[in-house]
């Protein structure tokens, strides 16, 4: 998976980025807001550790509120050197998916990692399975999981199902981007949300997302998925 680090201290960032990078994740740290919203505009990843208190506004709380209004669909775990009772609560209550104070162990810090992208991609254990082929795709709706060419499966977020679905509901059709900007994150204005998702997806699914086959883009149009 991919984590971004949201931190101004340096030595803290150095610490999460080697236990996450030891844990097979590819990680990456920023120590602004402006930076990270940046990065995350141009390639959102699958889970972001928040600073609540950076030097510069806007705070944590902040951005998440920000990337929370702008659709985008990330799992967030709020870090802070502080623990009060009151900033966890409000973490918590903004809908954000675990929260750890500094210091932490290195055992915990895996932990709670581990823990939410768990709970975030693998889906409600139990739920009713919704599987069905389309294409060279095998897509399990319940679990958000996608098995590709490769015969390897793949984890999706909610959000990129959502935009997977649409695209499979038309196979071998164009769907332009506003269609599917209103569709998926019932926007009706200027957004870049589209291009960002199905890039994402291309990364998943394509066996080459530099010269994509699955989902193709249709000049002029948009983009449609391959049918066959």
């Amino acid at each position: 998976m991919r984590i971004l680090i949201v931190d101004d201290d340096p030595s803290g960032s150095r610490l999460m980025q080697f236990l996450l990078t030891e844990q097979g994740h590819q990680a990456e740290s920023v120590d602004n807001a402006r930076g990270a919203l940046m990065l995350i505009e141009r390639d959102p990843p699958d889970l972001i550790l928040l600073d609540v208190y950076l030097p510069q506004q806007p705070s944590g709380f902040e951005i998440y509120q920000q990337l929370h209004e702008q659709g985008y669909d990330i799992p967030v775990i709020f870090v802070t050197a502080k623990g009060e009772l009151e900033d966890r609560v409000q973490g918590l209550r903004m809908g954000a998916d675990d929260y750890i104070c500094k210091p932490f162990q290195p055992a915990e810090l895996q932990a709670r990692v581990d823990a939410v992208l768990r709970r975030y991609y693998q889906g409600r254990p139990g739920a009713d399975k919704q599987r069905f082929q389309i294409g060279k795709l095998n897509i399990d709706i319940a679990e958000l999981q996608v098995t590709g060419p490769d015969g390897n499966k793949k984890a999706l977020t909610k959000t990129e199902m959502k935009l997977l679905l649409q695209l499979a509901q038309h196979p071998g059709q164009a769907l332009s981007r506003e269609e599917l900007l209103v569709n998926v994150w019932d926007d009706t204005g200027e957004s870049n949300l589209v291009d960002v998702y199905i890039r994402r997806l291309r990364r998943k699914l394509e066996p080459d997302p530099a010269n994509p086959t699955i989902i193709q883009s249709v000049r002029g149009v948009g983009y449609r998925l391959a049918a066959g």
